[in-house]
């Protein structure tokens, strides 16, 4: 879309600022010159009724929170064609892109930093809202203090934890409940601003990793990096990062260690969560402060039946299976049968036979999540099935270890209790043809929109292999998927760290090899194409080079290298802008050496004539005085009139050089500014000539031919 050529309300859009999974950002203008972040819900979206009830509950979720920490909203027209909202256009960068240029923050910096950062979730959470996407590139850097922008996948008190279309925020700063898609409050923004802080203050992720999965795998069972973080701000960044939520400090408790130092509360009760009715779980009856709440943002558990006559679901086009036969044989009303092990009570059912349970877990896969992700709740699990039913076929380490990644165990309890059911995660169907179906389009992954996580959380080998253990016809493809991934996600890594190695430019650029999009070139090998260049011409000198590493590989290779090139999309955008940015310094020099020699010559030239005419004037005057003095008058006039016309001309000559080339302070600052333009272009040469080299070297890379001189 030609944002120049639009207008939305009374802004005109100049230009894109962003372009995220739910709509793109323009800088706006008012006639009167105003400036406005102009969002536009992506064309895709605005014809579903769903995706517009969001984006007007975003509209009314930001206008609750206070606008001194986060852009204020200006103008929103959420019922227009293509539903918008304008706010505050702040200038300066983000914390993203300040960090990389500028390097980590430290001292006062940081610490002033953490705060109002800590300050503008306190508000938020205040305001009933979680954001729930807080990120580097989500604050920018304002003159007068850190907002937090983008809303756009904020949700209300009210709200569910995952859209429609999946789980929602950005890996690496996602709290591990996030990932997995269990009950979330308002402690996922506290995990996310320690996360950010690790960040800031080190310029590294809190769980690096070389690809997509490793981070999420970190996140999920790894310990976070925060040994460079400064002392005093260590402890809250470890108490925020801590995997259990409840274990985190709510946004007030934090900012007020981060101000006082007085030492966060300890924490381990549960978390208070508010359902849509306000109504609190796990708490006394008499209401919790706002300090010690957490705004909850999942939907309510499967209704639990209160009666003992709940049936399964239908399973024949609504014709209910007998509650002994199919996928639910064992579950039923009413005490077990005489034999038969006690009932173990799930979504409102009872189950005396682990495989009737497991396909329930796998149909109601929300409610297994919330089993295998509470401890206790897992350990009455694992009681029940090795001691009340005996059953010998489930891993007993899934009951006996702390379980770090619970949508793996849901998938691993289904795929031992019930191998005869077809391969299913998190609701999605993992047969081969379901993948092709899921990751037919790669878009999703190069936007960002919330679908790309979900397909993260899918496109892991462990994953595969535990979906290929249903043994459904295609177990042997799903198999070789696995190793395929696997194989594809090394290749891809060694090519980025190839790159790292060699490569000036590319220093401490983390890898972004991206699973889901490995396995979308995995299943569909013709949606292997180079992406498009952007304005810059070096990006697409850059993307040429690094595709040619693509068209020589097969195979998995091929697909490893290619999601490599597209992960390093930023980095080149950035290379390409700096060369850009570079080349028009070093023109705009030279420019300005030329302007300035011209215009100190001319200074000369004025200095020079002035002393002349001061010269020719005092020796005239002489003249005449002398002449006058021998009685020679008409010599003495030639000699006077001399001398005033010299005066003349050097007053002249001062009033117009002060005019072309102001004081002497002013002439000898430009004097010395052109001194040192000399030694300025050839550091912007050599800059250049970095760059150019890194892309020779990258050239002999992209061709295969190994390493090349460091």
């Amino acid at each position: 879309m030609d944002g120049a050529a639009r207008t939305v309300g009374e802004y005109r859009l100049v230009r894109s600022l962003g372009r995220g999974g739910f709509g793109e950002v323009f800088l706006g203008e008012t006639g009167d010159g105003a400036r406005a972040a102009v969002k536009l819900l992506h064309a895709s979206w605005a014809g579903d009724a769903d995706m517009r009830r969001r984006f007007a509950a975003e509209v009314e979720q930001a206008r609750r929170v206070s606008g001194f920490c986060i852009a204020g909203i200006l103008d929103a027209d959420p019922e227009a064609e293509q539903p918008w909202i304008a706010t505050e256009y702040i200038e300066g960068p983000t914390l993203q892109a300040s960090v990389v240029e500028e390097g980590p923050r430290s001292g006062d910096e940081l610490q002033r930093l953490a705060v109002s950062t800590a300050t503008a979730l306190a508000a938020i959470h205040a305001a009933g809202v979680v954001h729930r996407d807080l990120k580097p590139d989500n604050i920018m850097l304002a003159a007068d203090g850190p907002r937090v922008i983008d809303f756009g996948i904020a949700r209300a008190v009210e709200s569910t934890s995952v859209t429609a279309s999946g789980v929602v925020g950005t890996i690496g700063y996602m709290a591990p409940e996030q990932l997995e898609g269990l009950r979330l409050t308002s402690a996922v923004d506290l995990f996310s601003w320690g996360s950010v802080m690790v960040f800031a203050a080190t310029g590294h992720e809190a769980f690096p990793g070389p690809t997509q999965a490793s981070r999420v795998a970190r996140v999920l069972s790894g310990e976070p990096e925060t040994a460079d973080v400064p002392a005093p701000l260590a402890a809250a960044v470890r108490a925020c990062l801590d995997k259990d939520p409840r274990q985190r400090p709510d946004a007030p408790a934090l900012l007020d260690h981060l101000v006082t130092g007085r030492p966060l509360p300890t924490a381990g009760g549960p978390a208070v969560a508010y359902t849509a009715a306000t109504r609190v779980e796990g708490a006394p009856a008499i209401p919790a402060t706002r300090t010690h709440t957490r705004l909850e943002t999942a939907p309510p558990p499967v209704e639990q039946a209160v009666e003992p006559s709940v049936e399964p679901p239908a399973t024949d086009g609504g014709t209910r299976a007998p509650l002994t036969q199919g996928a639910y044989a064992g579950a039923g009303p009413g005490s077990a049968p005489p034999g038969e092990a006690p009932p173990y009570h799930f979504a409102g059912i009872r189950f005396t036979r682990v495989g009737a349970l497991a396909a329930a877990m796998q149909e109601h896969w929300p409610a297994a999540v919330a089993v295998f992700g509470d401890a206790a709740e897992l350990a009455a699990l694992g009681s029940w099935i090795v001691g009340d039913v005996g059953d010998t076929t489930i891993d007993r380490a899934l009951f006996r270890r702390q379980v770090r990644d619970v949508n793996l165990a849901v998938a691993s309890f289904v795929a031992q209790a019930r191998p005869d059911l077809p391969p299913v995660f998190r609701g999605h169907d993992a047969s081969v043809p379901g993948l092709r179906k899921l990751f037919h389009d790669p878009r999703p992954l190069l936007t960002g929109a919330p679908m790309a996580n979900e397909l993260i959380l899918l496109a892991r080998p462990a994953v595969l292999r535990v979906m290929a253990s249903h043994g459904t016809g295609d177990a042997a493809e799903l198999r070789s998927l696995a190793g395929s991934l696997d194989a594809a996600e090394r290749a891809g890594t060694a090519f980025h760290q190839e790159l790292v190695r060699n490569l000036v430019g590319w220093r401490d650029v983390p890898a972004r090899v991206d699973p889901a999009l490995i396995l979308t070139f995995l299943l569909d090998p013709a949606l292997v194409v180079a992406p498009e260049p952007g304005i810059p011409r070096a990006e697409g000198d850059w993307i040429a080079v690094l595709w040619s590493r693509v068209e020589g590989a097969t195979g998995a290779e091929r697909a490893g290298y290619a999601a490599t090139v597209y992960g390093a999309l930023p980095t080149v955008t950035r290379l390409a802008r700096q060369r850009a940015e570079w080349r028009e310094r070093e023109q705009s020099t030279r420019s300005e050496y030329a302007r300035l020699e011209a215009t100190v010559r001319t200074q000369k030239s004025y200095g020079t004539a002035k002393t002349c005419s001061l010269w020719i004037g005092g020796t005239s005057f002489f003249v005449g005085t002398v002449s006058g003095a021998a009685d020679m008058p008409l010599m003495a006039a030639l000699g006077w009139l001399t001398g005033l016309v010299a005066g003349m001309a050097f007053v002249i000559l001062v009033v117009m050089d002060h005019s072309a080339h102001g004081d002497s302070i002013a002439r000898a600052r430009r004097v010395r500014h052109l001194e040192s333009l000399p030694h300025l272009l050839p550091e912007l040469r050599s800059g250049l000539q970095r760059m150019d080299a890194d892309l020779a070297r990258a050239h002999r890379i992209g061709g295969g031919s190994g390493s090349t001189a460091r």
